[in-house]
């Protein structure tokens, strides 16, 4: 199995969250490295001379201002690693209000903020990669991360509906209106009509929603 690289130059930080939420990232050493305090620094070096390794780890959790003077030209390196090989990039900060996701060509990238991230939803992520899964979204949801991804679109879908005079609209302002992309590996049998053409009807919409609260009501009965 491959490693998750959690990269944090402010280890107080750390221990403070990893201590008020029962978390000891020890625990979890088989499948996360910790780059905190000397191994921060060893790494640190390493990307700022290209010699480091990325090829053992299949997600990077950073601290987005972690990298000193070097900071966007480092960041710039993992962004463009993960990109080439399609793997999850999480930032996290405390100057980060609210959650981010973006979904292109397979690449993953999320931004949360250094609370969410460090609260229990990460001891939830570790134990379910441990068991061989990657769904990086328990970062930003916790536990029922499906049902509050499909809880967020179905608020979005509403609103479009509500606000929209249209009998069609664009499927790109659909997809980014209604945070779509977050809930089509959630095993919905969205309406097809979604994946088809420029435009989507009011009707066709209303379908797509239909079928996310039937999810939610079934994911609620689990």
């Amino acid at each position: 199995m491959r490693k998750i690289l959690l990269i944090e130059d402010r280890s107080q930080r750390q221990k403070l969250f990893g201590n008020e939420n029962g978390i000891d990232f020890a625990l979890y050493d088989d499948i996360l490295e910790n780059a905190i305090d000397e191994k921060y620094r060893i790494l640190l070096d390493e990307l700022k001379n290209d010699t480091f390794n990325f090829d053992n780890y299949s997600l990077i959790i950073a601290h987005k201002s972690a990298f000193e003077d070097n900071n966007i030209s480092i960041l710039k390196k993992i962004e463009n690693h993960c990109k080439e090989n399609k793997k999850t990039l999480v930032l996290f900060s405390g100057g980060i209000e609210g959650n981010y996701y973006h979904d292109e060509n397979d690449y993953i990238s999320i931004e949360i903020t250094s609370k969410t991230l460090y609260s229990q939803n990460i001891k939830l992520f570790l134990e379910d990669f441990r068991l061989g899964n990657n769904n990086p979204l328990i970062l930003s949801y916790g536990e029922d991360w499906k049902i509050n991804i499909l809880l967020n679109s179905l608020e979005k879908i509403n609103y479009l509906l509500e606000n929209n005079e249209k009998e069609s609209i664009f499927y790109k302002r659909f997809v980014e209106d209604s945070k779509i992309e977050l809930v089509e590996d959630l095993d919905l049998q969205l309406y097809q009509a979604i994946l088809e053409g420029r435009k989507i009807s009011k009707n066709e919409i209303i379908k797509v929603r239909d079928s996310i609260f039937s999810k939610i009501k079934e994911l609620s009965n689990e």
